[in-house]
């Protein structure tokens, strides 16, 4: 890739986030001092600040948008992305923390690159963002294919992800975990391939909270923090489905990842060479 090439994606890049960017306070900055109100008592706040951190982490999670195959030693790719996720909107953890009426589905918008490297292994990184809001997801990857360019075997890889939820100003908040996918391309006409996907993925959610400022019912604030929520108590298992459609050197992929609490439905338009 050239210098001006990178430029251009660099820029494009710059104003996509600069569009996204909110100039004040909206619906999905989380307020988590709503939680000890006077109708919230005991260990109500920690299992509402559990649920919230779960099924947003659930929410934020990496996806993974690509079949088992690597791009190759030389290779490179840069895509928009976007995931479609229902959430239980009309929890008191959402209701209660959400600046204004949560809606029932977050899209995600995301922006990925991945790059090639011997071996048969690759690195990714990508950043995405949640609408209404100053939370920012940024994210890394490594996947390494055991097996591909077979010509009757399916592809096989591993793949290990890690994000990290920026601009809370109440929590920290970590997904992260492995996966394991096999996938199979088929060429159509010489014009098309298609190439779909299937996998498993054991996702780890971690959350600590900052010190947050609580109603105490006089009018003023005192200052509350929430238990930490580890990782090893909260593991998910997820599996996903997909399907790459690829002309030259454009692609576009649906995706769905389903799970027993979220799932989520994804896209993507990138190009590699």
């Amino acid at each position: 890739m050239n210098n001006r090439s990178f430029l251009a994606i660099v820029g494009v890049v710059v104003g996509v986030l600069a569009l996204a960017a909110p100039a004040q306070a909206a619906r999905y900055d989380l307020s988590l001092g709503n939680y000890f109100s006077t109708s919230c008592t005991g260990t109500c706040p920690q299992e509402r600040f559990q649920s919230m951190m779960t099924e947003l982490g659930l929410v934020t999670a990496p996806v993974f948008l690509a079949p088992a195959e690597t791009l190759g030693l030389n290779g490179f790719e840069f895509a928009f992305e976007g995931s479609v996720v229902p959430i239980n909107n009309g929890e008191a953890y959402w209701t209660e923390a959400a600046e204004g009426n949560p809606g029932s589905v977050l899209f995600i918008p995301r922006v990925h690159v991945r790059k090639g490297l011997p071996f048969s292994c690759e690195v990714g990184t990508q950043l995405s963002y949640v609408p209404e809001s100053e939370l920012f997801v940024a994210g890394a990857e490594f996947k390494w294919a055991l097996n591909e360019g077979f010509y009757f075997i399916p592809d096989l890889a591993v793949r290990f992800a890690l994000n990290h939820m920026i601009g809370a100003k109440d929590f920290e908040l970590t997904m992260g975990g492995w996966d394991v996918s096999l996938s199979k391309a088929f060429g159509i006409g010489g014009m098309l391939a298609l190439t779909p996907y299937a996998g498993y993925n054991m996702l780890f959610i971690h959350a600590s909270s900052h010190v947050v400022l609580a109603p105490d019912g006089s009018g003023s604030f005192t200052g509350k923090v929430f238990t930490e929520v580890n990782w090893q108590d909260n593991m998910h298992h997820r599996f996903f489905v997909g399907l790459r459609m690829t002309t030259f050197i454009f692609q576009v992929t649906l995706e769905g990842m389903f799970g027993s609490d979220i799932n989520a439905f994804s896209f993507k338009l990138g190009f590699d060479y």
